[in-house]
């Protein structure tokens, strides 16, 4: 009788606990649809960056939110690493049509947060991203098209030719060279004595 109330009892509890699991899986399904900014806090609040980038991403093509939620998917896959994601999102955020007064917005508001400007640091993530997913192409003329009028000392092309270095990818540096070589032909770029270092940068790496 005992060991028969024990059993039942047992039972008792796992149906309860299989109801507060299935409820509970149902509540995220539902805010997953209904509430996808909701779901890109609470995952990003406890490390899920890669959920919380695809929370955000989901808000923001939905068109319900603004330019902050494909920012927030692009740093998400940044911080979990997901280069991929890095490639997606962040391809989206520099092709949304309001990027560059945002992002001008946020280098006044963050001074001294990135080593580079805010841009160059977005379009550096997103270059080097395409450069480990082997659209070497790709790469390079994302990194160099916004440093075509000023070299600074940090920016797109040094954080992808770092990465090419680190890779000892010795032919695409190479390709990276003679795009600087031409760069400093038209003498229409400021900040030279930072294109001539990372040419001679180039030039010994490629010995």
């Amino acid at each position: 009788m005992a060991r028969e109330i024990t059993k039942l009892a047992i039972k008792a509890m796992f149906i309860t606990l299989l109801s507060i699991v299935g409820a509970a899986f149902a509540v995220v399904l539902f805010l997953s649809f209904s509430a996808p900014a909701a779901m890109a806090r609470l995952t990003l609040d406890i490390g899920m960056y890669e959920q919380s980038a695809w929370y955000s991403s989901r808000q923001y093509d939905e068109g319900e939110g603004d330019i902050e939620h494909i920012e927030l998917a692009f740093n998400c896959s940044v911080l979990a690493g997901d280069t991929e994601g890095v490639v997606e999102y962040g391809t989206a955020f520099i092709e949304d049509a309001r990027f560059m007064e945002y992002a001008k917005q946020k280098e006044t508001q963050e001074s001294g947060k990135y080593k580079e400007s805010y841009i160059q640091y977005v379009y550096g993530q997103v270059s080097v991203a395409y450069y480990r997913t082997e659209n070497k192409t790709k790469a390079e003329a994302l990194a160099l098209s916004v440093n075509t009028q000023t070299f600074d000392e940090y920016n797109a092309v040094t954080d992808l030719i770092n990465e090419v270095i680190l890779s000892g990818d010795k032919i695409f540096a190479e390709d990276i060279l003679s795009s600087l070589t031409d760069l400093q032909a038209t003498g229409n770029v400021k900040n030279t004595q930072y294109l001539t270092k990372a040419v001679n940068n180039l030039k010994l790496f490629t010995a």
